[in-house]
């Protein structure tokens, strides 16, 4: 997922300071605009140096009319303090700029982090009852201090803007007996701002499926099979024709609608209705880039959408089945819903349903195809909202070179919640205490900073680790 940031970047500066600061402003536009080509996001400059109240609300308009996703203030100088007045008030993502005096002693040449320093209490503190958020930066563009802190932020921003934008379908309803993943869609679009639309059925995607001509299926069967390193095994031809069936309807509906998100209610509809388990056929739609949790789970559609912003990936979603106490171990696992670029070296293989089909004497017949795989190594984040988008989990590990479960496993050591380290015994206390739901959307790549920074736009309580104790422990 490209979401591109678009930033706004103004600047403040004294009357009489003795610096060039106006020079320096100048200086920095133009270091900023090549900065946008290289880390990739929009810019607009409102050029003209602030120096008054007026001012301020005449750059508020600016950026206004070109709806920045972000408001970089730079402190050039000292600035007269009621410019941030009408900045504060900016309807965008605030950030406030300050870099270092260029030289050691002698005359004060900037004060500008003086400057940056008022404009932030007083956002504070005589503007304390808005409850104005904001992010603080220092150095020049080049230096590592400011480029590490606006990496995060403009990926933290990505996926604000992810979810601000994102519609997502539920369609057939929340699986049966998953009350834990209940929502109220009004809470969501308040909360983050993304559309929810939850009247959609498996009927009528099953009605969709069968009416492709089989031209068109045969072409999409080849590519289906095809993108199975390890083969379709004895999956039979039925349940392969099926399963890209169903990828083909929920690929095309998402794109006619405009759908980022799919929360399919893959089980019990579909085997009632189409005779087929379609783990295979979400694989293949979080592969393509559309965003397909299954069990009707919008909650983990919605952190799917925002680590997929944020890390320019896939994510999968996962459940945590087992734990390894000899090695600090657990295994993150689902049916086969993981899409193929999380395949280890081996590859994916489209197997039979290992839970759903019958025997038939001694012999197993799945009912449907997942994707089987091994994760492959690498630094995962697993992040994991509650069902009223206000409490985050954040889950951090490395995948290991170990065997997992038929479907899609991986098995994750190194763990973290929240940056900290965290043995098993934390990992089951922090899970149980904090009633965690039991779906994990999980991204390659640690994402720690950038989920809580996240957090912080949109006033989401991260979860910290509780400590292991023999006794019961109360979540408040």
């Amino acid at each position: 997922m490209n979401i591109r940031v678009h930033v706004g970047l103004t600047g403040a500066v004294h009357p009489n300071m003795p610096g060039d600061d106006t020079g320096l402003y100048a200086s920095v536009i133009e270091r900023m605009s090549a900065l946008s080509k290289s880390m990739e996001f929009d810019l607009s400059v409102y050029r003209e140096p602030l120096r008054s109240e007026e001012d301020g609300r005449k750059a508020v308009a600016f950026l206004e009319d070109r709806r920045v996703d972000f408001t970089l203030l730079f402190n050039a100088s000292l600035p007269f303090g009621r410019v941030i007045l009408p900045l504060a008030r900016v309807s965008s993502a605030l950030g406030l700029w300050a870099v270092p005096e260029p030289a050691t002693s002698g005359v004060l040449q900037l004060n500008s982090f003086c400057g940056m320093n008022m404009l932030g209490s007083i956002i504070g503190n005589y503007l304390g009852e808005h409850d104005i958020a904001f992010k603080w930066f220092y150095g020049s563009p080049e230096s590592e201090l400011f480029q590490e802190r606006f990496r995060v932020t403009l990926r933290a921003l990505a996926a604000v803007k992810a979810l601000r934008t994102a519609r997502i379908a539920q369609i057939g309803g929340l699986a049966n007996g998953f009350e834990n993943m209940y929502i109220d869609e009004r809470v969501l679009e308040k909360k983050l701002g993304t559309y929810l639309q939850t009247r959609y059925t498996v009927e009528e995607i099953v009605e969709r499926a069968k009416r492709y001509s089989p031209k068109d299926v045969g072409a999409e069967v080849a590519a289906f099979a095809g993108a199975a390193a390890r083969g379709t095994g004895t999956v039979s031809s039925e349940h392969l024709e099926k399963s890209t069936r169903v990828s083909m309807a929920l690929r095309d509906f998402a794109r006619e609608n405009g759908f980022t998100a799919l929360a399919v209610s893959c089980w019990s509809r579909f085997q009632e209705v189409y005779g087929v388990a379609i783990c295979a056929a979400l694989s293949r739609l979080n592969e393509a880039g559309i965003v397909a949790p299954c069990e009707a789970d919008v909650i983990s559609a919605v952190m799917m959408i925002a680590v997929n912003a944020m890390s320019g990936g896939k994510a999968a979603l996962n459940d945590m089945v087992a734990f390894d106490e000899k090695d600090e171990s657990l295994n993150l696992w689902h049916c086969g819903v993981a899409p193929a670029c999380w395949a280890d070296s081996s590859g994916v293989a489209w197997d039979n349903h290992f839970n759903i089909g019958r025997y038939r004497g001694d012999a197993w017949e799945g009912n449907g195809v997942v994707a089987d795989m091994r994760f492959k190594p690498g630094a995962v984040t697993v992040a994991a909202l509650n069902n009223d988008f206000d409490n985050l989990f954040i889950l951090t590990g490395t995948v290991l070179e170990k065997e997992g479960y038929a479907g899609s496993s991986g098995w994750v050591g190194d763990l973290k919640i929240n940056g900290m380290p965290a043995g098993i015994k934390e990992v089951l206390n922090t899970i149980m205490v904090k009633r965690v739901n039991h779906h994990y959307p999980t991204a390659f790549g640690d994402l720690t900073n950038e989920l809580n920074e996240l957090a912080g736009w949109k006033g989401l309580a991260v979860l910290d680790r509780v400590p292991y104790e023999p006794y019961m422990q109360n979540p408040r």
